[in-house]
């Protein structure tokens, strides 16, 4: 006797939208380190902040965190690293 199976996909295909690159700043004087939360990401940072750091003197960095790596950032910490930096980059561990 022969069983039948019914083999589904579990991917889906999202419509996305291309967005606009943000415009480049003239000049950047302080650069927010976004750490997203996963393990080791905090590793990664913290190497990328002394390399600006060692490449760029008189630089600020501010090192924020989100509060779960399977969460979003809040408005409020978003809003917050928009206010108080030039530039950011997020970190990604593991």
């Amino acid at each position: 006797m022969t069983e039948k199976f019914i083999v589904l996909d579990p991917t889906l295909e999202v419509e996305t939208t291309r967005k606009e690159r943000a415009p480049r700043p003239a000049e950047i004087h302080t650069v927010g380190l976004l750490d997203n939360g996963k393990p080791n990401s905090d590793k990664v940072l913290k190497k990328v902040a002394e390399m600006l750091a060692a490449q760029h003197p008189g630089l600020t960095i501010h090192y924020y965190r989100k509060p779960g790596a399977y969460r979003p950032a809040p408005d409020s910490l978003l809003d917050k690293v928009a206010t108080e930096c030039d530039v950011a980059l997020v970190g990604i561990g593991d």
